[in-house]
């Protein structure tokens, strides 16, 4: 393992592994893996982002990203930019129907993060499910790879090497468990990881991701 951090909430480990490369036989896509660990007794989150591979450096891309989720999860979080602060962030839980919620937000310091337009996801069906144990999902997203993290201050995740991820975790479900706009109970673990988005490159991303969409 990679990447240890103590949780200042619950003296919690959480970790990541090192990245691993994961073909997907759902979507076809290729994807680098890492799985924080949220659990001393060995439970995490599973991570996975897939890119195109024409992406330029100090350019916004596409992205896809792919998360597989304990069902003891109450709801996972996701900070592009590797801290809580002034980037996007994707939350997602399981909704009253086990359908997974995915809220786009944005939060200005260590405060409830409200809903932020400027990454847009679209879920895929094909990478999006769920067993007794496990729950995963599948999505697009448009504006996670370059964002304006305040006063014109241009912020890229760099397609050819690794950029620093960060993750929450909460035992606790949202209080209005099938809206994206819910509150949130405050995360009992975080932690911090660089995600290798070299190996995450795939030949025809545009194509792939258009029939996944349709």
């Amino acid at each position: 393992m990679a990447g240890y951090t103590r949780s200042p909430y619950l003296g919690g480990l959480a970790a990541a592994a090192a990245n691993a490369i994961y073909q997907d036989s759902d979507t076809g896509l290729i994807f680098s893996s890492n799985f924080a660990l949220y659990k001393a007794d060995g439970r995490g989150i599973t991570f996975r982002v897939a890119i195109p591979d024409d992406a330029e450096s100090y350019t916004a891309y596409d992205a896809v990203i792919q998360i597989v989720v304990p069902n003891d999860v109450g709801w996972a979080g996701l900070a592009w930019g590797g801290s809580m602060p002034r980037n996007p962030i994707l939350v997602a839980w399981r909704g009253s129907s086990n359908n997974v919620v995915l809220s786009s937000r944005w939060a200005t310091g260590h405060v409830m993060p409200t809903e932020y337009s400027g990454a847009q996801y679209t879920l895929i069906k094909a990478g999006t499910k769920s067993n007794s144990t496990h729950w995963q999902l599948t999505a697009l997203c448009k504006g996670c790879t370059s964002w304006d993290a305040g006063s014109g201050s241009m912020r890229y995740l760099s397609p050819r090497g690794g950029n620093r991820l960060a993750f929450a975790y909460s035992p606790t479900k949202p209080s209005s468990v099938n809206s994206p706009s819910s509150s949130l109970p405050i995360h009992d673990v975080h932690g911090y990881w660089s995600h290798d988005f070299a190996q995450a490159a795939n030949p025809n991303f545009a194509t792939t991701v258009s029939r996944l969409t349709a």
